[in-house]
């Protein structure tokens, strides 16, 4: 009894409630620090925009600083290359285990680089993303200096972090816990829900005290819903859906298209000339209209308080969205999660005006569309329609319009299910996947691996451990004699599972495995069934 407490402790307790709560509060902390220091860098980025914009002759002097800008991010890329693009898609890149990295480089680049990107206005969100990559990035560094002997806390440990950036940015603890299980890792593990939530209120409560001691707000946008939209008026969310899956999917291949020049055609151009002629671009675009760049975050506030011409919503997303795209795939430090609820909120913005214009739709229901908008594109572009359900209700303010938003997701996200077109997400995934294994074989292997006694895996099912990425469980045997099969159940001590996995690095994923099962020879016993280069 004694013995399976201490298990129990060991296992659970510690890397899923205790190191999962410190790790949220470092991250609390962090981003805490972050909000604050980028809402000063965005306020001057207004201001220097607004002065150029006022002295066009001072406009080259500001092209050099972005050119100089830009030098300084492409030297960051080229000593952290995972402080690249949008936040979150490398984040989840790496709690899948699919890329590694360097956790205080990345949170020192991710940082310093996002500001660079703010001051030169680039269209990448200012908090989410970058808060859920430092958060991933701190939950590996709690495991690598507080508990070395535990690899296999690591994972864990970095989806609370990640998931306590998300909460912290946004305001939104529900959603930040669902998105760690539905984006990150696409499964509900009771491991993984222990330790989201534990980071996710550590990290909320830091970032409280610390609102109340320096008179900061918490919550990401303040408004409130006002209207709650009649039954007989839900048909309005129809076309808001509508247009927002049919957006999403050029979105997607547009950014398809664009990273197939960059990354293909482009490969061998170094970062500098990749990055800086988007520098340029956004800041020449930004000497005329600052609402074109920019988070994005002042602009969707607008939005909801008053309405926008039709026609100028839609040059705002034609243009955005490009910028949107560039910034992201050469690498500009930023997140996505605000760029695509402005593009929701741009759409909402131009059919709510349409509907108002011929008489079908009272003025008061504005507000309600752009946010109907906002998740509905959300849940498309990153295909996690209860995210973005969630999310709604915490953030936006849909409470009492729970089913016209609901209608909404559902339809934008049956569309892109039925093109099938790729997440933004998983896109940029691909990117860095594809960067870091460039020059690798790949290698399928079968091996049989003994759940050595006092591992991590003894007292856990199969599904509630996060395998290496591409590793599946075929069998679980109680000796070698036995035949293959799996009647369910924990694994034991001596256990015997059969596993199949997919790796560009086998000395990696065997480490992985030992931190899982047990340090034992994993080399010899590997049969490699076929190997391939890239």
């Amino acid at each position: 009894m004694k013995k399976r407490v201490k298990k129990h402790i060991q296992n659970v307790i510690l890397p899923c409630v205790i190191f999962a709560g410190i790790t949220g509060m470092i991250t609390g902390g962090i981003v805490f620090a972050f909000r604050v220091i980028s809402e000063r860098i965005i306020e001057w980025s207004k201001e220097i925009y607004a002065f150029a914009n006022a002295n066009p002759a001072y406009i080259p002097l500001l092209a050099i600083g972005a050119l100089l800008a830009a030098l300084i991010v492409s030297f960051a890329l080229t000593y952290s290359p995972h402080s690249r693009g949008g936040g979150i898609p490398t984040a989840v890149a790496l709690m899948r285990g699919l890329i590694t990295f360097h956790w205080l480089r990345n949170i020192i680049f991710v940082f310093t680089s996002a500001l660079l990107s703010y001051i030169c206005g680039i269209p990448l969100g200012n908090d989410e993303g970058p808060a859920v990559q430092m958060g991933t990035a701190v939950g590996s560094g709690t495991t690598k200096l507080f508990a070395k002997k535990h690899r296999a806390w690591e994972r864990y440990l970095m989806t609370g972090g990640a998931t306590a950036g998300f909460a912290t940015a946004t305001g939104a603890p529900v959603a930040a816990v669902l998105f760690g299980l539905e984006e990150a890792h696409s499964r509900f593990s009771p491991l993984l829900i222990m330790s989201s939530i534990s980071s996710v209120m550590c990290g909320m409560g830091v970032l409280e005290v610390l609102c109340r001691i320096f008179d900061k707000h918490s919550a990401l946008f303040h408004f409130t819903i006002g209207e709650i939209l009649p039954l007989r008026l839900i048909w309005v969310a129809i076309p808001v859906g509508l247009l927002c899956g049919l957006f999403a999917f050029l979105f997607a291949k547009t950014t398809l298209k664009i990273r197939t020049v960059l990354h293909k055609r482009l490969k061998n151009v170094h970062t500098f000339f990749k990055v800086a002629p988007v520098f340029l671009l956004v800041t020449l675009v930004g000497c005329f209209s600052y609402q074109c760049i920019g988070t994005g975050h002042a602009l969707i506030e607008e939005l909801l308080e008053q309405r926008v011409v039709w026609y100028v919503a839609l040059a705002l997303l034609l243009v955005r969205s490009l910028l949107v795209i560039l910034s992201n795939d050469v690498g500009a430090t930023g997140g996505l999660f605000t760029p695509l609820l402005v593009c929701g909120a741009l759409i909402g913005s131009m059919l709510a005006e349409g509907m108002i214009a011929m008489g079908l739709l009272e003025p008061r229901y504005f507000m309600l569309l752009v946010v109907i908008g906002m998740a509905s594109f959300f849940a498309a572009s990153v295909r996690t329609p209860l995210t973005a359900m969630v999310f709604s209700v915490e953030v936006l303010s849909g409470f009492g319009n729970v089913l016209p938003i609901l209608l909404a997701v559902i339809i934008s996200y049956v569309i892109v299910e039925v093109v099938g077109v790729t997440s933004i997400n998983e896109i940029a995934m691909e990117r860095e996947i594809h960067r870091e294994n460039r020059g690798r074989s790949k290698s399928i292997v079968d091996v049989d691996v003994v759940a050595m006694p006092g591992s991590f895996a003894v007292g856990k099912e199969p599904r509630d451990i996060l395998w290496p990425a591409s590793c599946y469980v075929l069998s679980v045997r109680k000796d070698e004699n036995a035949r293959d099969y799996y009647a369910g159940g924990v694994i034991k001590e001596n256990d015997i599972l059969r596993l199949n996995f997919t790796t560009y690095d086998m000395e990696r994923t065997a480490s992985e495995l030992c931190a899982i099962m047990g340090e034992q020879d994993i080399h010899d016993d590997a049969e490699i069934l076929s190997a391939e280069g890239r």
